[in-house]
Parts: C-alpha cells; sequence; structure tokens
C-alpha cells in the first residue's frame, strides 16, 4: 500500500496533544455506571461550538463544516487528527499510469446507518454526485471516470497526473454518502454515512448524535454520543464549560489562562488555518496589484499577534506556518513586511494619493471583530478609510461562496484538503474564492507539478514558487497570522488532539467522572 501525501501534516504536527485530566468543573451528565475513574461509554460529550452546522450534504457543506461532517462519516482516505494519512473506508491504494489512475480497495463489512452496504457502487455514486454539482465539483474536476472492478476496488483516472488527490480523499470530498440518500432532499440535515455516530436531533441552537451500534469500528467508540450546543461568542462557550453546560470547546489564545486558572485542560497547537483578509480583486482599486501590496506593508502583524493573541497567532505573511511542507522558508521573517510609507506610497502609484475606502465585512464572532478593529486602525494610517460591516455567521458563508463582498476578515483554511487546492480555490481563474477573477502567469504550470506526485520532496519547490510569486506581485488574500488550535475541556474530558489539518475524532474521546 503506497501511503505518502500527507505524510505532509505529519511533518507540519509530530504529534496531537493527548489530553489529561485535572483541574474542577461542575456536570449535569447522567451519572456513571462505570467502575470509579474508567471511563463511561455511554457518556454524551457535551461540545460548545459558534454556529449551527451549513448542510450535512458535502456538496453544499462550508469550509468549517468537518467538525460535524466528521462526527457521520467516513472518508475514503483516513487522516489523523496530527494530520497522517491512513486506511479509512479505502484499505490500499496503488498509483499507475504516471499517476493518472489511483486503486482502492475497500473495506469489507461496513453499512451505511440506513443499513445499505458498502461497496464499490456506493463509492462511484458519491464521487459522481459530487463532482457535478455543489461545492466540491471544483475539487474533483480532474476526476475522469470512476470504475467499479469489483464490489470491494474501484480505479479513479484522472486527466493529469494527481498524487495529491490521496490528500483530497481524506476530506470532504472523500466522503461516502449512502447511494439511497444522496437524492433525498432531507440530506442537509439528515445525514446517511458509515461515521461511528448518527444524527439523532437538529434543532436550531443545537445538534444531538447518537452511537451508531452497527458501526464496523464500535468497539473502539469510547463514548455513546455527542451534543454540540451554539455558544454565540467565545466568552459564553467558555463560561459554559465553566458552569458545566458543556464540556469542552474551542477558545482563544487569550482565554488560556482563565481556562487554566477555574482547572480546565487546555490543548494548544498549530494547524493549516490563518487569519486574513480576503479581497474581492473585481472592486475598483482591489483589483490593482499596488493597492494589494500597499495592504500588505500596512499592517503591523506583530503588533496584532502580541496584543490580540498573546503571540500564539503567528505573524506571517503567506498561508503556511513553518514546519509545514508547503511553508516557504524565505518569506517567515516578517520582520520587514510592516512598512506604512510603503504602502503610502504605492496608493499613491496606484492612483490614490489621498487614500481610498475599504469595506470589511466581518462575521458575528468577537474575536474576529476584534481583529477587524485593530486592521480598521492599521489602515487608517496609512489612508485607507475601512468601515466594518458585521455580517450574521450564515450570511457571512453565503458571501464568500457567492463573491458578493469587498474584503472579508475570517479564518481561512489553507492546508485542507490539499495546499494545492487552496492554491486552485483562491489564485486561480474559476476558483470557488476567487470572484474576482484573479491569476498570474505561470501558476497553471507550477500548480500542475506541485499536484503530480504524492511526495512532498517533489511538491514542495513548485508549491513554493507559487507562493513567492503570489506574495511578492500582491495576494489576493492577505495573510495576518497562523493560527494556534487551542481548546479548553473539563476534568474527566481526554482523548481529543488537535486538529492540525481539521479533522475531528471525537469517537476516542474518554469520559470519566
Amino acid at each position: 500500500m503506497k501511503r505518502a501525501a500527507v505524510k505532509t501534516a505529519g511533518a507540519f504536527l509530530a504529534t496531537g496533544l493527548a489530553l489529561s485530566g485535572c483541574g474542577a468543573g461542575t456536570t449535569d451528565q447522567p451519572k456513571s455506571t462505570a467502575a470509579a475513574g474508567a471511563p463511561d461509554t455511554s457518556a454524551i460529550l457535551r461540545w460548545a461550538v459558534p454556529g449551527n452546522p451549513t448542510s450535512f450534504d458535502p456538496r453544499k457543506a462550508a469550509p468549517l463544516d468537518p467538525v460535524f461532517l466528521d462526527v457521520v462519516y467516513e472518508h475514503l482516505i483516513s487522516r489523523s487528527a496530527a494530520g497522517e494519512i491512513g486506511p479509512g473506508l479505502a484499505t490500499e491504494w496503488t498509483f499507475s499510469d504516471e499517476n493518472k489512475v489511483i486503486t482502492l480497495k475497500l473495506r469489507e463489512g461496513v453499512k451505511f446507518h440506513n443499513g445499505e452496504d458498502f461497496n464499490g457502487e456506493a463509492v462511484k455514486a458519491s464521487l459522481e454526485a459530487f463532482k457535478k454539482s455543489g461545492a466540491l465539483v471544483t475539487t474533483l474536476s480532474v476526476l475522469d471516470k470512476v470504475e467499479v472492478t469489483s464490489p470491494t476496488e474501484v480505479k479513479l483516472t484522472f486527466n493529469e497526473p494527481a498524487g495529491y488527490m490521496i490528500n483530497v480523499l481524506a476530506g470532504e470530498a472523500g466522503i461516502v454518502v449512502a447511494p439511497g440518500a444522496l437524492d433525498d432532499p432531507d440530506l442537509p440535515t439528515k445525514p446517511v454515512g458509515t461515521g461511528a455516530f448518527q444524527i439523532d436531533a437538529l434543532q436550531v441552537g443545537k445538534v444531538s448524535f447518537k452511537k451508531f451500534d452497527g458501526y464496523w469500528n464500535a468497539a473502539e467508540t469510547t463514548i455513546g454520543g455527542v451534543e454540540m450546543t451554539v455558544y454565540s461568542d467565545e466568552t459564553t462557550r467558555l463560561r459554559a464549560v465553566k458552569s458545566g453546560q458543556a464540556d469542552g470547546t474551542s477558545i482563544t489564545p487569550g482565554q488560556i489562562k482563565e481556562a487554566e486558572a477555574d482547572g480546565m485542560t487546555v490543548i494548544k497547537g498549530p494547524n493549516t488555518t490563518f487569519n486574513g483578509i480576503l479581497l474581492n480583486t473585481s472592486v475598483k482599486g482591489l483589483d490593482n496589484p499596488k493597492v494589494r501590496q500597499a495592504l500588505m506593508y500596512a499592517i503591523d502583524r506583530e503588533s496584532i499577534s502580541k496584543n490580540l493573541y498573546e503571540g500564539a497567532c503567528v505573524s506571517s505573511v503567506q498561508p503556511f506556518q513553518e514546519g509545514f511542507w508547503a511553508n516557504v522558508p524565505d518569506l517567515n521573517d516578517v520582520s520587514s513586511s510592516y512598512d506604512p510609507e510603503k504602502a503610502k506610497k504605492l496608493l499613491a502609484e496606484a492612483g490614490f494619493p489621498n487614500g481610498m475606502e475599504l469595506t470589511l465585512e466581518v462575521g458575528p464572532n468577537t474575536s474576529y471583530q476584534t481583529l477587524a478593529q485593530a486592521l480598521q486602525a492599521q489602515l487608517q494610517q496609512v489612508g485607507v478609510k475601512a468601515t466594518i460591516k458585521v455580517l450574521e455567521f450564515q450570511q457571512m458563508i453565503t458571501a464568500r461562496r457567492t463573491g458578493k463582498f469587498t474584503a472579508t476578515v475570517a479564518l481561512v483554511q489553507s492546508g485542507r484538503p490539499d495546499p494545492s487546492q487552496f492554491v486552485k480555490d483562491f489564485y486561480m481563474k474559476g476558483g470557488s474564492y476567487n470572484p474576482g477573477g484573479y491569476s498570474l502567469d505561470g501558476l497553471d504550470d507550477l500548480l500542475a507539478k506541485a499536484r503530480a506526485s504524492d511526495d512532498v520532496t517533489e511538491r514542495s519547490a513548485p508549491m513554493h514558487e507559487i507562493i513567492k510569486k503570489v506574495t511578492e506581485t500582491g495576494p489576493p488574500v492577505i495573510p495576518v497570522c497562523g493560527v494556534t488550535y487551542v481548546a479548553a475541556f473539563r476534568k474527566g474530558v481526554t482523548g481529543l488532539d488537535v486538529p492540525a489539518v481539521g479533522d475531528y475524532h471525537f469517537n476516542t474521546v474518554k469520559i470519566s467522572g
């Protein structure tokens, strides 16, 4: 079996950080029937989230939906929290025809939540449906055909060398939905997968999942279910854990001291997301490379990192953090990236000697509004008058997906399902998040080279060249800092690791006490 590609993220994070129970916290969990101190396999993990799932249909899901999707679905290729590739619904895979063909050996004895059998026809149905319409069309655009060579084997043929697709099949494009549910209009709210849990109830502000007794690996599932409740902002979510209303939640770096002081367990580690500004390059002014360069120089990243994130959001002018294979070492020194005078000069050369106006759209999360305010103040210093427009959670998702925005301040996922997909979506014409049609000569050839192999040592050089060229010529996405994922848990909750590439494995969580 050949596995290479996302030993990519394994190089990014050697291991996840296992939780260790400590500290205090009240809980209204049902009384455990387990021995004292032993995990309660019937316990329900209560996880606090910032918003409801966009959709359980992978074709309609948003970039931050994996926290929900991973509960009910499995992927053809599995990826650990630390980013290591391994067997999933496919137990083996081989490349042929210069990496234009991937043959997958499928796991036997797997059932969907509705009782259907998992097999080659199910894989073919999902991949062909994802390729036809929705958010995954671009991701699967290189997939030519899917052939079922036996109930336990499928052959995927691509129109170009596609070693990188092993990573993609560990993401949303590799999800397999029960064939009988693919065309069901209720799929967005009633998912049917092969995962350890199946949906139990969905309402505004809460979604519940129960253990799937027919799960092929049920013996390894250590809890009875998951309940995700929406809390409006980071402060409220942490308060929910402190009061015992929730067992855990993601928090900001600035909340670490508070969480630890209250006796919670905290995990933290870098991942493949960054905070930044996504520009619509069809908007007058933002279509000018000099304006985009000016915006790059106008941002004091070190100040933002120190004052808003206590250094835990690492200052960066590129999409990938240090230690990840796609990171460009030459761009890691950001000491010269802040130059207000140069920003003013570039604006004048672009035809804006007296500055310009800019709208910054931002979602309801407090942390992103705070970042937008910091950016607003810094941009003002170089003559860019920024107005902040706060959107509801769903409005923000819709705006980014439809391209109806000027500049959004938000979290951007650069490593999922593969770094080359970030390039395709944000830097190439027709990309899912490139409404302005940004393009740069030479990127097509470099992207093809970066995608041909599943070996990151061969992929690094063309990927690094792409990032350098885009950064130097005024990127359509302006990075501010690389995110450190942080989560806090009450005493007795262990087993969840930092999701380096956004993969959540809730079935391994243990709850005792």
